[in-house]
C-alpha cells in the first residue's frame, strides 16, 4: 500500500524526538548544580573554631598536675596543667624567707646606732682636747663599716627578693595556662607521662562563643557584598538557623575553580552552633 510523502516525514521526526530529550537530560544530570546556583543565591559552607590552639610546654618533664577534662570550659589565664616543680617551690620558698627576715638588718642597725653614738661621745670629748686622735679615727672608720653592713643586708634582702621572682618565673613557665576563654577539646596525655616539647601538643582548646563559617564562592557572585554585611544560614541537619557577618572575602581567586575564600562570624554564645556542621548560607544581605 502506497504511503503518502507527509506521513513518512512525519513518522521519521518523531522517531527523533527520543534521542532529543535524552540528550538535554544527560547534561542535566552531569552538571546538576549549574542550574540550581544559576537560580539560588544560596551556598554552602562549614563552621569551625574561631580559635584554636595546641598547648604544650616549652620544656622537658614529668606532668604533676593537669586540672581539666575533655569538654570543661575554661576562662583565660586559668591553670590548666603544670610539670613537676617541686625542687623550685622549695628554692622559692627559702628566697622568701631570706628576703621576708629582719634579723640581718635589725643587728647592723644596732651596731651602727652603738658606733654612731660612740662616736658622738669621743668628738665632744675632742672639742676639749680629751679624745685621742686616733681613736676617734677608728671609731668614725667603725661608723662607716657599721653603715655599709646595714646597706648590704638590706641588698641581701632585696636580691633574696629577686631571686624569689626568678624561680616564681621559671615555675610559671612549667606551668600551663589558658590564653583565651574556651573548651578543652583534647588531652593528649595523662598525669605522670614525661612530656617532651617535640612530641607534640599535651591539650587542644577551642573557641566556641564564636565559629567561624568558611565558604567557597564563584567570584562572579561576590558583587555588592562587603566586609560586615549580615547573611542568613541554617544547618543543613535540624532547623537550627541565625545570622552571620562577613568578615573576611579573599583577595585571591582560586584559578583552577574559579571561586574565593569568605569568612563569616556566627556569634554562639548560647551554644547553638556546633564546630563542622555544614550550613546553607544565603548570600543576599539582610
Amino acid at each position: 500500500m502506497h504511503q503518502p510523502k507527509n506521513s513518512t516525514l512525519t513518522i521519521a521526526l518523531l522517531a527523533l524526538v527520543p534521542f532529543f530529550l535524552c540528550g538535554e537530560n544527560s547534561v542535566e544530570r552531569a552538571n546538576p548544580a549549574a542550574s540550581q546556583n544559576a537560580s539560588s543565591d544560596e551556598v554552602i559552607g562549614v563552621t569551625e573554631p574561631s580559635q584554636r590552639i595546641d598547648l604544650s610546654f616549652p620544656e622537658a618533664g614529668m606532668l604533676r598536675l593537669l586540672n581539666v577534662k575533655e569538654g570543661d570550659a575554661v576562662k583565660k589565664e586559668q591553670i590548666l596543667a603544670q610539670l613537676d616543680c617541686r625542687s623550685f617551690e622549695a628554692r622559692r620558698e627559702i628566697a622568701m624567707e631570706r628576703a621576708s627576715s629582719t634579723a640581718a638588718e635589725q643587728s647592723a642597725s644596732a651596731t651602727l646606732t652603738m658606733r654612731e653614738q660612740r662616736l658622738t661621745q669621743l668628738e665632744r670629748l675632742a672639742v676639749s682636747d680629751r679624745a685621742n686622735t686616733d681613736e676617734l679615727s677608728r671609731a668614725r672608720a667603725e661608723r662607716e663599716v657599721a653603715a655599709a653592713d646595714v646597706q648590704l643586708a638590706r641588698e641581701a634582702k632585696s636580691e633574696a627578693a629577686l631571686e624569689a621572682r626568678q624561680i616564681e618565673a621559671e615555675i610559671e613557665q612549667r606551668t600551663l595556662r589558658a590564653p583565651f576563654d574556651g573548651v578543652i577539646a583534647r588531652i593528649h596525655r595523662e598525669v605522670g607521662a614525661t612530656l617532651l616539647p617535640q612530641e607534640g601538643p599535651l591539650l587542644t582548646l577551642v573557641n566556641l562563643e564564636k565559629l567561624d563559617l568558611l565558604l567557597y564562592v564563584d567570584h562572579q557572585r561576590l558583587d555588592g557584598l562587603k566586609i560586615g554585611d549580615e547573611l542568613a544560614v541554617k544547618s543543613l541537619v535540624g532547623s537550627v538557623t541565625g545570622t552571620a557577618n562577613v568578615a573576611f572575602i579573599s583577595p585571591v581567586v582560586d584559578a583552577s575553580s574559579g571561586t574565593v575564600l569568605l569568612r563569616l562570624k556566627l556569634s554562639n554564645s548560647e551554644g547553638t552552633h556546633r564546630s563542622g556542621v555544614k550550613y546553607r548560607v544565603s548570600l543576599t544581605s539582610r
